[in-house]
């Protein structure tokens, strides 16, 4: 692909001998490249599933861009040839990210504490945390609280665990599209 600041090209856009592509990028930019034609190859089912996946993003980008609040926030995060659209697609297709559990704080008591970093490329919207006894039983499961700093999540026992060698914590991190991702801790 090339780029054009040529004053020939200035206005074009278009087909040209059914061979190049001209495309005017929203910064002004042409950018020319080969025409790009059907497959005679059928997709893969690798293709097929990004390709559905690639339809529901663009179903959440267009639902997202509606709501004026999203729309904003996803506009200040665009670059100068990004839309906010572009940024909703951009974040459903990367969910968010449950970097650590600290549970140095945590002895299976009420009160005790659990700290939980996460992170996305755009907002992590919830935390929530899960403890199981090593027999799989839930010991409690609830939503940790967003900390000052934006990256930190508390989340703060509410019931006794009594047996605390092999107990599984569980922290998932939801974004603005709803992505979810769970990480463990045994302790």
């Amino acid at each position: 692909m090339a780029k054009s600041t040529n004053f020939v090209l200035k206005d074009a856009s278009g087909t040209i001998a059914d061979m190049l592509t001209l495309t005017k990028r929203r910064s002004g930019a042409i950018i020319l490249g080969k025409k790009r034609g059907e497959s005679s190859i059928p997709p893969s089912e690798l293709q097929l599933d990004v390709q559905r996946k690639f339809k529901r993003a663009m179903q959440y980008a267009k639902a997202a861009i509606l709501d004026p609040v999203v729309k904003a926030a996803y506009q200040a995060f665009a670059g100068p040839d990004q839309s906010a659209y572009n940024m909703a697609v951009k974040d459903f297709f990367k969910p968010p990210v449950v970097e650590s559990i600290t549970t140095k704080s945590y002895h299976g008591e009420v009160g005790d504490t659990l700290l939980i970093r996460a992170l996305d490329d755009f907002k992590v919207t919830a935390v929530t945390v899960s403890i199981r006894t090593a027999a799989g039983a839930i010991v409690e499961e609830g939503n940790a609280v967003l900390q000052s700093n934006a990256l930190d999540w508390l989340y703060t026992a509410t019931a006794e665990n009594a047996a605390l060698a092999g107990t599984v914590i569980t922290a998932t991190a939801v974004d603005t599209p709803g992505n979810e991702t769970p990480k463990e801790v045994v302790l």
